[in-house]
């Protein structure tokens, strides 16, 4: 923070009042200085405040979840602020890079689907459901999609390997006709 005091001219080194009159206005200055760097943070999504957050989600019409975070809040008003750009595998491999979510994309345009591939130990809730929103707004709607997790699991059980035999018997009764006389 700037002290006012060091702002003064030199001829008011030995002035009292000057030197009082600057201390008690310190503090005032000192608020509103705060409140120009907040003005000015709030302009940019990745420094924001929860109030700034507030403002872009109503510039954008979002209506924000109670339970989300100051994080999810802020990844979701960056997804808004995209640029267009044509949609292509690349960009949206770029797409879940740049958002920190640790996935695999591969897709399969024989099967028409798309998988995501991460594993279970590494990507949190959070980064699911942003993965789940770029996938509903970026693929298009005629890809199936697959959000995969994998899990280190170690299996102490013993594995049988063996052959069964089933064997089903049908059995057909033709009924005969009984003459009463």
């Amino acid at each position: 923070m700037s002290k006012l005091v060091d702002y003064l001219p030199d001829y008011y080194d030995k002035v009292v009042e000057m030197q009082k009159l600057m201390v008690g206005e310190q503090p005032v200055f000192d608020a509103v200085s705060e409140q120009a760097d907040r003005i000015l943070l709030n302009e940019f999504v990745m420094a924001t405040d929860v109030d700034g957050l507030s403002m872009f989600e109503n510039q954008f019409g979002m209506v924000a979840s109670p339970t989300a975070t100051v994080e999810s809040r802020r990844y979701d008003i960056l997804v808004r602020m995209l640029p267009p750009r044509p949609i292509t595998i690349w960009y949206f491999k770029e797409l879940v890079a740049s958002f920190a979510i640790p996935a695999m994309v591969v897709v399969d345009s024989v099967k028409s689907r798309i998988d995501t591939l991460s594993e279970a130990h590494v990507i949190t809730a959070e980064q699911v459901e942003r993965l789940k929103y770029l996938l509903n707004v970026y693929t298009p709607s005629n890809l199936e999609q697959h959000i995969r997790t994998s899990y280190d699991v170690e299996n102490r059980l013993p594995v049988y390997f063996g052959q069964a035999a089933s064997i089903c018997i049908n059995s057909a009764v033709m009924p005969q006709a009984v003459n009463f006389s």
